[in-house]
Order: C-alpha cells, then structure tokens, then sequence
C-alpha cells in the first residue's frame, strides 16, 4: 500500500503547486472526495491499478430530483 501513499502524496503535491483552475488540481481535488467517500485504504488500493493501467479516479455524480444538486455516489477508474 505504501505505492498507493505515494501517488496519493505526489498526485497532491503537483495539485498544489499547479494551483486552482488546472488539471492537475482538479485531479487532487476528485483524490481527497475520493478518500472521504471510500477511506484511505480503498483509495490507496485503486491508485495502484490506476497506475498499472494508465488510468485515473473519476468520481461518478446522480442526481436525485430535479431541485437538488448532484450528489457523490461512486468511485470509478476511467
């Protein structure tokens, strides 16, 4: 797990120094819901295949009516 730390670590630090409004932000943004949604662990674990397969977390959104906003439901590699 401590690969998944790692990325986790490196994904944040690139996130702050680029700064709000880029990409790279946005991403340690998905990472940290992410680590709320699912706990450290899981986030560490699929980090680590994300890693493997050249992919990244996503965070899937739904809706419930149409006069709330939408809400995080899952984590998904995309």
């Amino acid at each position: 797990m401590g690969k998944g730390k790692d990325l986790f670590g490196k994904y944040n630090d690139i996130g702050k120094e680029k700064g709000p409004g880029t990409e790279e932000y946005d991403y340690s943004c998905v990472l940290f819901q992410a680590l709320l949604m699912i706990g450290e662990r899981r986030v560490f674990e699929l980090l680590e295949e994300a890693d493997d397969f050249g992919k990244k977390l996503h965070i899937l959104y739904v809706q419930n009516s149409a006069d709330s906003p939408p809400v995080p439901a899952e984590v998904q590699l995309i």
